[in-house]
C-alpha cells in the first residue's frame, strides 16, 4: 500500500504497480465478503513536501491549480505531520499537474496566483 485515506464509511488505498494481476484479483475477492470493493486503474500518485507552517497556503494554490486546469483529486491523503501531501489523479493529468505546480512553487509563473500568507500573489 502506498497512499491510505479513509473516513467513517470507507476505505481508500493505492497498490503498487509491481502487483501482480492475480494477486489484485484474490484480494479484491477476499475483502468483497467485508465490504463493497471498487478497482480503478490508470491512477497517478502525485505527493509533494512542504513546510508544515505553508501547508494551508501550498494547498489553496495546489487546488487552485487543479480546479483551473480541470485536474480531478479522486483521492488524497496527508501525513501526521503534515509534511506530506499526496493526491490521486487520473494518469493522463499527471504530466499537466506536475509542470503545471512546478511553474507555481518553482518558476514564479503560476498562472493562477501563488498563495501567500493567505493572499494571491
Amino acid at each position: 500500500v502506498d497512499v491510505l485515506a479513509s473516513s467513517e464509511v470507507s476505505v481508500s488505498v493505492t497498490l503498487d504497480k509491481k502487483q501482480h494481476e492475480e494477486d489484485i484479483k484474490a484480494l479484491v475477492q477476499n475483502l468483497s465478503s467485508f465490504a463493497e470493493v471498487e478497482l480503478h486503474h490508470g491512477r497517478a500518485i502525485l505527493t509533494l513536501i512542504a513546510d508544515v507552517t505553508r501547508s494551508s497556503d501550498v494547498l489553496a494554490t495546489v487546488f487552485r491549480v487543479f480546479s483551473v486546469h480541470g485536474i480531478k483529486v479522486e483521492m488524497m491523503s496527508q501525513g501526521a505531520s503534515k509534511v506530506n501531501i499526496s493526491f490521486i489523479i487520473r494518469e493522463d493529468q499527471i504530466d499537466d499537474a506536475i509542470l503545471k505546480l512546478h511553474s507555481c512553487f518553482f518558476e514564479d509563473q503560476c498562472d493562477v496566483g501563488l498563495v501567500e500568507g493567505g493572499q494571491i500573489r
